[in-house]
């Protein structure tokens, strides 16, 4: 964003928290990136078929999440891009409006990572019960 000398205070605060969401998913992108090799060494070393299914059951739950987040990130975009045409004055600046659109990606942001922390714990559960290829997310962080 060029400038923000025309923005109302309430605008550039959405701005920067949009931003901070942005950046919030970025990390969350690289997160379920590491759940996934874990699942995925988890689910070529395992033997029984039962563990397996396991495994496919918690990538379904994690493309869930991405398609949610996937949404997030495009109404994401969306408010930054119509916040600096904004800035720009091409286009003129609606507070209620963007206090609207504000409320939906509070609700958006705290509902997916909300489910992602509920998602993570249960994948780290499943990985170091007993059985679990020897407790596969321990050996990884402590290796002998």
């Amino acid at each position: 964003m060029e400038t923000t000398n025309s923005l109302s205070s309430r605008a550039l605060q959405y701005y920067v928290i949009a931003r901070k969401w942005g950046s919030d998913l970025e990390f969350y992108k690289f997160e379920t990136g590491f759940l996934r090799t874990l699942l995925d060494d988890y689910y070529f070393n395992v033997q029984h078929k039962d563990g397996r299914a396991d495994v496919l059951e918690l990538n379904r739950e994690l493309m869930k999440l991405d398609a949610d987040k996937n949404q997030l990130e495009k109404a994401l975009d969306e408010q930054i891009r119509h916040l600096e045409l904004m800035s720009e004055d091409v286009v003129p600046e609606d507070v209620s409006w963007l206090a609207g659109k504000q409320i939906r990606l509070e609700y958006m942001v705290t509902n997916i990572f909300s489910e992602y922390k509920e998602l993570k714990k249960k994948i780290f559960c499943f990985l170091q019960k007993p059985g679990s290829q020897n407790n596969l997310v321990t050996n990884m962080f402590l290796p002998n």
